[in-house]
């Protein structure tokens, strides 16, 4: 105790007057929005990278497990190119001239993964400078991850499913009925699905995926399955949904440009 006011008595005019610069460097954010934006820019940069270097390490870590998936999902790319080779007329009648170049597809890699909380965000190593902004979707191999939220030069804020903020327009692949995907907080892995009315047919394991009613996903992106579901009030089902992206094990993602956006 001694020598902590030792210190202090030695020091305090330092600490008096680090005390006053941080005050007025509060005072000068929180009082003006463009030096509040771009302090957060600054703190998303510095942190953005702090954050690459530890991802690095873990993926390295991982690096079996990612290199078998990459190998699966080229092995598929491969397999639907050889397909539209040889059945051009049929690619041709399948994907109309309103949907070619719409959307361009834009690799990354999650350097920050938040999963174990109530508000988790991820963050990504892609920024303005490689044509991220605010509003693109997120996806992975797997299925749909989330949305920009922000993004720096750099590095972009990521609002995934498991958030409690995001809302997404789904449907029933089966049937084309759409609702409101959106998470509970309790897992990680599944989601609520809800304002599917109460006549319509549902079965356990029917898949869900985008509706294609935003600007920000395509229609038909894997979202999940159902796992169970319940008709407890009004005339809306609660459907519990298992999601396909395992956000535990994410480590590349792909950013989605659409070019037709308003």
């Amino acid at each position: 105790m001694r020598t902590l006011l030792r210190f202090i008595q030695k020091y305090y005019t330092l600490l008096l007057f680090l005390l006053l610069e941080t005050v007025a460097i509060i005072l000068m954010v929180e009082g003006n929005d463009f030096q509040r934006s771009w302090i957060i820019g600054i703190n998303r940069q510095l942190s953005g990278r702090m954050y690459e270097q530890v991802e690095g390490l873990r993926e390295f870590l991982h690096l079996k497990e990612n290199n078998l998936v990459l190998t699966k999902e080229n092995a598929s790319l491969r397999n639907r190119i050889d397909l539209l080779e040889k059945n051009q007329s049929l690619a041709l009648v399948s994907f109309s001239d309103d949907s070619i170049g719409q959307y361009q597809y834009i690799p990354a890699r999650v350097v920050r993964n938040n999963m174990y909380r109530q508000h988790n965000y991820l963050t990504l190593n892609r920024g303005r400078k490689q044509g991220v902004f605010r509003d693109m979707g997120v996806i992975s191999e797997q299925g749909i991850v989330g949305i920009v939220l922000e993004s720096s030069r750099d590095y972009a804020t990521v609002i995934p499913v498991i958030n409690p903020d995001f809302r997404l327009s789904v449907k029933l692949q089966s049937n084309d009925y759409a609702g409101i995907l959106k998470w509970q907080g309790d897992s990680p892995g599944h989601a609520l699905l809800s304002e599917i009315p109460f006549h319509v047919e549902l079965a356990e394991g029917d898949t869900i995926v985008t509706s294609g009613f935003s600007s920000i996903f395509p229609d038909n992106i894997p979202v999940g399955h159902i796992e169970s579901y319940t008709l407890e009030k009004g005339n809306f089902y609660d459907i519990r949904v298992v999601l396909f992206t395992q956000f535990q094990q994410l480590h590349h993602v792909n950013v989605i440009r659409n070019y037709k956006r308003s």
